[in-house]
């Protein structure tokens, strides 16, 4: 005889309806955060944007004066230009540099990678400053490690902060050196996630290494080299421990950043704070912006797809 099935005492919950449990308990846990946000970061960007619009004696509205007259300082102007180019050039370099390493630690065996791992990646714990010390006991003219060489081999010394193209070359030196072992753990991860059967399946057709790496892992690195290239662009864009120790901005404003010059126009008691305030402002739109087209002109897919 068939006994009928025991009757389901649980309750059958509505579809969804776990999402909205705990919501006052996640809502309290965000509080804090939030809290913190709108104190030290919200609070003041709308206090800036406001006084942006003011002038700074009166505290009256003056529209853009404030935006016009920063742009109109030569200096300011020269200093974006200097740091466009040393972002463009750094960036570019730094992309090529750490993907290449990257691909010789894929092929590395694992000993040998985890040493090359924790080699590279050292520099990334040294401050701007102290990075900046480093090399100037190297380039220094009056005793550097550099100067004392050249003059053993009999050729006359070089400025390096001073003379030529030099001080470009030793502020891009240094940020590479500083961000080399981060961005290429970065590329080494990336490729370690293509999967290895898109290779075997390249070599079983006649792919050479150059073809694999050209239609395999570029294309699949895509999401990489777009997360590198943001944080290089927005790390360099405020760029300003290096070149203030080493070349101080010269020579002639050379290697004077949009950074550097605020700080300097802050600590002047002469130059009204209101402006100094919105070229911070343009120096954070600038970023934005760059981030904007870099996201749009390189649109961000998973990889594999």
């Amino acid at each position: 005889m068939n006994r009928a099935a025991p009757e389901r005492t649980e309750s059958v919950k509505r579809p969804g309806s776990f999402r909205y449990r705990y919501k006052h308990t996640a809502y309290l846990m965000l509080l804090p955060a939030l809290v913190l946000l709108g104190i030290f970061v919200m609070w003041p960007l709308v206090m800036a944007v406001i006084r942006s619009f003011q002038d700074y004696n009166s505290g009256e509205f003056v529209g853009f004066y404030n935006f016009k007259y920063i742009l109109k300082t030569p200096s300011f102007v020269k200093a974006f230009k200097n740091v466009l180019i040393l972002t463009v050039v750094t960036v570019a370099l730094t992309m090529v540099t750490t993907f290449l390493f990257a691909l010789l630690m894929r092929s590395l065996s694992n000993r040998m990678g985890y040493f090359a791992r924790a080699c590279v990646f050292v520099p990334f714990f040294i401050s701007g400053i102290v990075a900046s010390v480093i090399f100037n006991l190297l380039i220094n003219y009056g005793g550097g490690l550099f100067t004392s060489l050249l003059i053993d081999a009999g050729k006359d010394p070089i400025a390096f902060a001073v003379e030529d193209h030099w001080p470009y070359f030793i502020i891009i030196a240094i940020t590479i050196w500083m961000t080399f072992g981060y961005q290429t753990l970065i590329m080494y991860a990336g490729l370690l996630q293509i999967p290895k059967s898109l290779y075997e399946a390249a070599q079983l057709d006649g792919a050479n290494f150059l073809h694999q790496t050209l239609f395999i892992t570029i294309p699949n690195m895509k999401n990489y080299f777009v997360l590198v290239c943001i944080s290089l662009v927005t790390a360099n864009l405020q760029m300003f421990e290096i070149p203030f120790m080493v070349t101080g901005g010269g020579p002639l404003e050379s290697t004077l950043t949009p950074v550097m010059y605020l700080y300097n126009s802050f600590r002047d008691p002469g130059r009204p704070q209101n402006v100094t305030i919105a070229g911070a402002l343009l120096v954070m739109i600038l970023i934005m912006v760059i981030n904007i087209i870099v996201f749009k002109t390189v649109r961000s897919e998973k990889s594999g797809e």
